[in-house]
Order: structure tokens, then sequence, then C-alpha cells
């Protein structure tokens, strides 16, 4: 989207700018690109929709106006979450405009508590998808839409990130990807598969041969479009990631079974609980996807029992697998650890510490 704020013909002269005065705001505050262009979004549906029910200055909204504009809203195929994001934009727009009569009455606003569905792919479903871009590899055509698929299966970035990616995120000799995520300027860091990695080398290969693709993967000269745009891009966009992954999604199967259709944003759902169902942590989520450990609770993983969950609760309860030594040669009133050397119970011995087996050998060599 262009940097220059500009009007919209839609909306009145009180509207513009006010959406001025907005903008502007956010670019004092230092807003990412992309905030501020949903800023030029929002503020925009924000302006007509009050017009749409005969206010057209900002200074002219009242209690009534600003409930009937609520109710419209919730008659739309609009969630509880967008609803929330126009109304934190409105209150931007009275913010920035001085406008304090109409802010103090607009804060009063809740939104509705609502249960969020985290919706992902199981781990079946993700390979299935894997093995179809691994296959895929060896078409020409098909190699852009397999290589954005393995980025979101090894660490599931944003889309606006993956349609910039950078061949500078790749270390090939400590085997990992680090970028900042432009949202919210966090560092994302993940290793590579190690199956992925000739194909990811083979796809740096054949990429460089076109313009922009010694620096981008996916640079706007795999592209052949058949209209214009509206500025000069380095690079593909977002809907075309996202075409690319519905492609993917759309020819892989589990037991003749298609897997999931779930938008691309479900890739980090699939990453969150993919992590905790094998025993890692929120930190370790973090890490990879660039958010605060409260952004994942809420957003992208659901609370269920999980092999993380067992883990703490061993490490909680220490005596939770105590049991009776009646029947043994030890004294009855002795408990002892049951399944001492099960799965759970040995990376928590300090046998296991002192070996340090994940180095491969121990202190003494062993």
């Amino acid at each position: 989207m262009n940097n220059n704020i500009v009007d919209d013909e839609t909306l009145s002269d009180k509207w513009n700018a006010a959406r001025y005065e907005t903008i502007t705001r956010g670019r004092a505050k230092n807003n990412s690109q992309g905030t501020l262009d949903n800023l030029r979004r929002n503020t925009v549906y924000i302006g007509r929709e009050f017009q749409e029910i005969g206010v057209y200055d900002p200074a002219e909204i009242t209690k009534e106006s600003f409930t009937q504009w609520i109710e419209n809203l919730k008659q739309k195929p609009l969630g509880n979450s967008t609803i929330k994001k126009r109304v934190t934009t409105l209150k931007g727009i009275l913010e920035a405009n001085k406008l304090q009569e109409q802010e103090e009455f607009v804060s009063l606003w809740k939104a509705e508590k609502e249960v969020k569905e985290i919706r992902y792919w199981t781990v079946e479903e993700l390979e299935a998808m894997n093995n179809t871009a691994i296959n895929l590899f060896q078409n020409e055509k098909m190699k852009p839409r397999a290589m954005s698929h393995l980025i979101f299966s090894m660490m599931a970035p944003r889309i606006s990130d993956v349609a910039k990616f950078r061949w500078d995120y790749f270390d090939f000799n400590k085997k990992q990807i680090c970028f900042r995520a432009t949202k919210n300027r966090k560092n994302c860091y993940q290793y590579m598969e190690e199956r992925f990695i000739p194909l990811i080398k083979q796809y740096q290969s054949w990429i460089g041969n076109f313009a922009g693709g010694k620096e981008f993967l996916f640079p706007q000269s795999i592209i052949h479009s058949s209209g214009t745009t509206k500025r000069e891009l380095n690079c593909v966009t977002d809907k075309t990631v996202r075409k690319w992954l519905k492609e993917i999604r759309d020819v892989s199967f589990v037991n003749n079974e298609p897997v999931k259709k779930l938008p691309s944003h479900s890739f980090r759902h699939s990453l969150s609980m993919r992590y905790l169902n094998a025993g890692g942590s929120f930190e370790n989520v973090a890490l990879v996807l660039g958010d605060d450990i409260g952004t994942l609770e809420a957003h992208y993983a659901e609370l269920i029992p999980n092999k993380s969950q067992r883990i703490a609760f061993e490490r909680a309860h220490k005596m939770a697998t105590a049991v009776s030594s009646e029947g043994t040669a030890q004294p009855d009133f002795l408990l002892r650890r049951r399944g001492s050397n099960s799965n759970w119970a040995m990376p928590l011995s300090n046998a296991f510490a002192g070996f340090r087996l994940e180095d491969n050998g121990g202190h003494w060599g062993i």
C-alpha cells in the first residue's frame, strides 16, 4: 500500500481530515508499516459506516449514534474480535482529533466475551502437506509454492513476512533461520529440518536465475502478471502466498481424506499445538513465532492436557507416581516410585542430567 495518506472520495471532508490526523499520529508513535496500513483501511470502513447512519463528522458522534453503529456491526458477518478492533480504531480517531467527549463514552464500551476456537492441523495432516510440497519440487512452476509451504511448516511466520523473505535470514552452517517480525519487531528463530535443507539449497540455486532472486526467495520476477499494480513491488504479494499455500493444502490427503481446509494463519496454531503436545513450553513456541507468551495462550494454543502438562504435573507433584511397597521386600510403609524408567521420569532424573545424554556423552566421556 502507498505510504502517502490519500483521501477517500467516498468520505466527507471531515472524515478525511480525521483520517489524516489519526494516521499522522500513528507515524509519530512509530507504528509499524502493517499497523499503519490497517489504520488506513479501518478508518475508511468506520467513516463509511457512520456516514450510512447520517454522521458525516466524528465530532457529531453521539451516544445514540455510537450504539446504532455497534448494532449495525453486529448485524454484519463480523466476529467479536473484528468489532473490538473497529472500536479500538475509533478511539484512536477520537484521541488523535481531541474529541474528548466522544472518547469518554466510547471508552465505556466493553467487548462481548467469546470462546475462541483454536483450529489447527494434526501432525499427520502437516506431514501430508510436507510430502506434497516435497514431490512438487520437481515441477519448476510449483517450486515457489512448495518452498513457501516448507517455511510455514518449519516456523509458521506471518504471511506478510514470508512474502518478503530474504536469503540472509538463512544460516546453512548453523542450520537456522532468523528474522525480525514486521508486526512487533521481535526476533524469530528456528532450526531447519535436515530433510528440507537440500531442497532449500536447490531452490536457492534455481531462484537465483531470476531478477531479485539472489536477495529474495519470492521476487516479483517469478510472477507473470496479466495486469498492472499500483506500485512497483520487489516481491510477490501476500495474496499470492495465500494462494500458493491453499494449492498445496487442497491436494494433500490423509487416509484418502483431504486435510482440513483451514486458513494459512492456522499454521501458527498448528505449530503451537505441535510443540505443546511434544512436551515443549510456551517459551519454545514464543522463540519461533516471535509473540509474547500471553498472546500465544490467548490466540494460538488450546489449553488441553498434553505431554507438556504431564511433565509439569510430575515436577510439581513429586510423589504423584509413588506407590505402596506392600508385597515387596521393602517395608510396607515405604513408598516407592512407579515407572521410574518411564519416558516421563527419565528427563527429570539426576542420572540423565549427569550423563548429558543429549550431548552424546557424559562427564566421564561415556
